[in-house]
């Protein structure tokens, strides 16, 4: 394979991005809270802790969202990997294909791969979670 410099030159950023991914995820880590900025709004903003893959190969992604009342992180959707979401304050309403349910601060959420989910802060004070995602093969 023949690569130009131009082709080099855009290519480097991306394995030195790949390769900082993957030295993050072989060791052990503090993500310190202080250190990871939010993206968004007061309405709906999120910060990702890490993604990567674990020492088999296994990809997954950590990040936290937080959403002001009445707010609907996205519209229903679905996807092959699984998520576990974590709910640290606030009250969620959670879609799971037809049905509802809430969910309470303290508790946990399994999504299904390639179930049709989506969550909405049904509270009067922003609610917080964080999400794992199981990506696998990196779908």
């Amino acid at each position: 394979m023949n690569l130009s410099r131009r082709d080099l030159s855009l290519l480097l950023p991306l394995l030195a991005a790949a390769r900082a991914d993957a030295q993050a995820m072989s060791a052990t880590k503090v993500y310190h809270d202080d250190k990871i900025p939010w993206e968004g709004n007061d309405e709906k903003k999120s910060r990702e802790f890490f993604s990567g893959a674990t020492h088999s190969g296994f990809r997954i992604q950590t990040h936290e969202t937080a959403l002001g009342p009445g707010t609907t992180t996205h519209a229903p959707h679905k996807h092959e990997h699984e998520e576990i979401i974590v709910l640290v304050e606030g009250t969620l309403e959670a879609l799971f294909d037809e049905r509802t349910e809430k969910v309470e601060a303290g508790s946990v959420i399994w999504l299904a791969s390639n179930q049709m989910h989506s969550v909405r802060n049904i509270g009067q004070t922003p609610c917080r979670y964080y999400v794992i995602e199981l990506r696998g093969d990196g779908k």
